[in-house]
């Protein structure tokens, strides 16, 4: 019987109660949606990472490699793919075959027998796949959806001040042992650029600085804006 470190990618302690196998699971799918869904993403990655395995962003040309290193992600393991263009669905199958985690944008569209094709070699090869702002990677159901209900910036007042770091809230659904929903509120980053877990007594005393979400057409604009400056 398999240990469950061969079954999984770890993943960092702070995501890790997300995963009903504290890790994602080889050859699996992750979506991920909501603010904020890219530096989720990024998070995610860290752990395969630093555990010596290889990451590929396909179709995510916004992401900062200066705030992706300060979440914590090894950047020396990672490689881009930024416009793929409609060689997409050939250069994700591709890649099942040598890399570990491959990141994938919300703007891929692949046909449905290239989804087919390319989960089949997921299983076979161990390959994950992170989807983001896409709960239905490869035309199906993703094996877990990570979901940014809520997320907000502290650290501006009506219209001055300057982004501190922002607090949200991510759910968690899938299939089988991941069935049960899962919750747990971060800095996504914290004060420091970094990811960590809220302290729900600093989470209440920080919450009249708080940008309610609600606030959509603010919000729009400051979702992501780390991430999008290298």
């Amino acid at each position: 019987m398999a240990l469950a470190h061969d079954r999984t990618f770890p993943v960092v302690d702070e995501l890790s109660g997300l995963f009903a196998d504290r890790g994602i699971r080889r050859g699996s799918t992750i979506g991920v949606t909501g603010d904020a869904a890219v530096s989720l993403a990024v998070a995610l990655s860290i752990g395969v990472a630093r555990s010596g395995g290889w990451v590929v962003a396909v179709g995510l040309p916004f992401v900062g490699s200066m705030a992706a290193s300060e979440l914590g992600a090894e950047l020396s393991r990672w490689a881009f793919i930024d416009r793929p263009g409609n060689q997409a669905g050939d250069v994700v199958h591709a890649l099942t075959a040598s890399v570990d985690l491959i990141l994938v944008g919300p703007d891929i569209k692949l046909r449905a027998d290239h989804g087919r094709k390319i989960v089949a070699r997921m299983r076979e090869r161990g390959t994950s796949v992170i989807a983001v702002g896409n709960p239905r990677p490869f035309h199906s159901r993703a094996d877990v959806s990570l979901r940014i209900k809520r997320a907000a910036w502290t650290g501006i007042g009506s219209g001055h001040g300057r982004l501190i770091s922002r607090r949200v809230e991510v759910e968690a659904i899938g299939r089988g042992a991941n069935a049960s929903p899962r919750r747990q509120l971060l800095w996504l980053p914290d004060g420091k650029g970094r990811l960590s877990i809220i302290d729900q007594s600093d989470g209440v005393k920080n919450s009249s600085r708080l940008i309610r979400a609600e606030n959509k057409k603010v919000f729009s604009e400051l979702t992501e804006p780390a991430l999008r400056a290298s």
